[in-house]
């Protein structure tokens, strides 16, 4: 009996998330025609990425410069979300979803070389976070190829019954040989960190490759679900750094594993059940690497409106310094 339930759950799950990959796939595809001639229109369907800027004097809660994926249809699927890349998602059980993803180039970069993509329906979300290297012409195409790489490779599995850890990672893979293929075409040496979160139902399923990082929040705490691959994190598993001291290390953004790197990169992932009133945020070491979990939990916690808590912690990294590029992408379960 209870295998029989589990296969029923089980069932359940990926026609949820089966019907969520049908409607990505009309909306990455919708802009097929009209970008048809471009390069970018002709390599992915999608609308052209989507610049704005904060105003860095102020600190106001304006727009951030991002570099994002934006189907305009996400528009028309929650026509009262006030930002491209925000929306709230209902299930009959009254379940909701809420997301929104802010980006910033910060204080010392003069230009932004992370790229995210937020899209959801019903319960069900896809969420991708890149943070790229390699400089401007490298690292900005890098981290926009591996999302736009696993948007379509979601896209493309829209019709088949594949387990959500395995399509994630499937997706990753895709990503890491669009990425070496750019890279060996130009001769650069180009690379990207790659997060990614598939929700469906009370369950995210997780994959990561580098330091951009997943947290989950609930009830007064504040969990890591992925690992860094970094010279410092193993140097904090070993004992002989502690966290914080890892945060102030000057080779602290030394990766040894990353999108772009390799032909075969191995791929973390991870599966976590999600409880109502709490919060997945997936963010690039520009935002850690400035905010400590005390304070990204305290955020997390304290503002009732995600926008707020993602535009209070890119103001706070930028305070502390904003020596990266800063993006957050945060999903709160209602």
């Amino acid at each position: 009996m209870k295998s029989a339930i589990s296969s029923a759950m089980k069932h359940k799950e990926l026609t949820m998330i089966q019907v969520f990959l049908r409607w990505l796939k009309n909306i990455l595809g919708a802009g097929k025609n009209k970008n048809e001639g471009s390069e970018y229109g002709r390599r992915t369907g999608m609308e052209p990425l989507v610049t704005k800027r904060l105003d860095m004097r102020t600190r106001r809660l304006k727009p951030a410069p991002t570099v994002r994926l934006r189907p305009d249809d996400l528009m028309e699927e929650h026509p009262a979300a006030n930002s491209p890349a925000s929306g709230i998602a209902k299930t009959p059980s009254l379940l909701r979803l809420e997301w929104f993803g802010l980006s910033d180039t910060g204080v010392v970069r003069d230009h932004n070389e992370d790229s995210f993509f937020c899209a959801g329906k019903e319960d069900t979300g896809l969420f991708v976070v890149a943070d790229g290297m390699g400089g401007h012409d490298a690292g900005e195409v890098a981290s926009r190829i591996a999302v736009e790489t696993v948007c379509s490779s979601v896209r493309q599995a829209a019709e088949k019954d594949d387990d959500p850890v395995e399509l994630i990672r499937w997706s990753v893979l895709r990503a890491n040989e669009a990425v070496v293929r750019e890279g060996t075409k130009n001769g650069s040496n180009m690379g990207t960190t790659l997060g990614v979160a598939l929700v469906a139902e009370n369950t995210a399923y997780i994959a990561s490759v580098g330091d951009s990082r997943v947290y989950w929040i609930d009830n007064g705490s504040i969990s890591q679900i992925t690992e860094d691959h970094s010279l410092v994190a193993k140097l904090v598993a070993a004992g002989k750094l502690t966290r914080e001291e890892a945060r102030n290390h000057p080779k602290s953004n030394l990766l040894y594993r990353t999108i772009g790197s390799e032909e075969n990169v191995k791929v973390d992932t991870f599966t976590i059940g999600l409880k109502k009133n709490g919060c997945l945020l997936l963010c690039t070491d520009g935002l850690w690497g400035e905010v400590t979990d005390v304070d990204i939990h305290q955020a997390c916690a304290t503002e009732k409106d995600i926008r707020a808590a993602c535009a209070r912690l890119i103001s706070t990294a930028n305070e502390n310094g904003g020596k990266d590029n800063i993006t957050a992408v945060m999903v709160r379960v209602l």
